[in-house]
């Protein structure tokens, strides 16, 4: 074998060794950056979606045996409970009658307004709890047995059957909670402890006559 060819040889076997060392450092920083790349993605949390907006808030008491004798207590509040709220109160319950109520939760500054109530609460009925209060007045309340099931299989609160007792003046509450750590309904007006309040309002000057 001449110089030449030797060297030839030479120079071959250095330029492959040099494109297999390139190839390898070439791959390495690639995994590298993926692997970096994959870390960054896992240690992004998901976004989490902001509460719902709630405006309005109306209970629609009526007579179960006289549908035109209605008590409608509302709660306005254009920039969402934890905001400026408004809370009228329309009509009286009659002694000795019994109602059902109907909630309509909303959010109207959507167009058209979005129903929280059927849109958001009631689909995630597990981590939503209704409870009632009263104060002064002599209503009593029901859970209904085609209540929506809540929490721990507690019934959620959206249908529920109030009675009218004697005439007397006084404060009806209502809140609802979000991921209650507990929730009891066997007091029927029920309670909870843990979680945080999408609403908590009490309409004041409910009348029974």
């Amino acid at each position: 074998m001449n110089t030449l060819n030797f060297k030839t040889m030479k120079i071959n076997f250095l330029n492959s060794n040099i494109m297999k060392t390139t190839k390898f450092f070439l791959s390495l920083f690639l995994c590298v950056a993926l692997a970096t790349s994959c870390s960054n993605d896992d240690d992004n949390p998901d976004p989490v979606n902001e509460e719902e907006l709630i405006t309005n808030v109306i209970l629609t008491f009526t007579n179960n045996a006289d549908s035109n004798d209605t008590v409608v207590m509302s709660s306005i509040a254009p920039d969402g409970q934890d905001g400026t709220s408004t809370e009228t109160i329309v009509g009286s319950f009659t002694s000795g009658a019994t109602y059902s109520l109907r909630l309509a939760i909303t959010n109207a500054s959507e167009t058209p307004a979005d129903d929280v109530l059927n849109d958001d609460i009631i689909p995630e009925a597990d981590e939503h709890f209704f409870t009632y209060a009263v104060n002064s007045i002599n209503l009593t309340m029901a859970r209904d047995a085609g209540d929506v099931d809540g929490p721990d299989g507690n019934k959620l609160g959206v249908n529920t059957t109030w009675t009218a007792g004697a005439a007397s003046t006084g404060n009806v509450q209502i809140t609802l909670v979000h991921e209650p750590t507990g929730a009891d309904d066997s007091n029927e007006f029920g309670s909870v402890t843990g979680g945080s309040e999408d609403l908590n309002i009490t309409f004041t000057g409910a009348e029974i006559q």
